[in-house]
């Protein structure tokens, strides 16, 4: 009987945070998919502060933003990769991740979330 309870209980939280990720990558996509085909890398530069790093994959630019998640706002400096410094040891716990992917005239084409926070 107590385990019908508890499984019960973990079950209603796994609902609760499925339901609050999906709302927030709702907010991404909202943000996001208008711009899909007509923004550049500097208009989403303004939007999501500036990415962490950008390579060049097959046909399109992969750029990785992370957002403060308690506020969506960019990352502080002091948690960004830096070369002289160390490897980058910032935790993606306390960021939202996504990666943007451009084209050759830095054109938004797709974007995927990597990690949502409720």
């Amino acid at each position: 009987m107590k385990s019908r309870t508890l499984l019960g209980w973990l079950l209603a939280l796994l609902l609760l945070v499925t339901s609050c990720v999906q709302t927030r990558v709702k907010t991404y996509d909202a943000l996001i998919e208008p711009r899909l085909g007509k923004s550049k890398k500097s208009e989403m530069r303004a939007v999501l502060g500036n990415p962490i790093f950008c390579k060049q994959e097959e046909k399109y630019e992969k750029c990785e933003y992370r957002s403060a998640y308690s506020q969506n706002n960019p990352v502080p400096d002091m948690f960004r990769k830096s070369e002289a410094i160390a490897p980058d040891l910032s935790p993606y716990e306390y960021f939202d991740v996504l990666h943007l992917y451009y084209d050759g005239f830095h054109i938004l084409q797709e974007w995927e979330p990597v990690v949502i926070h409720p």
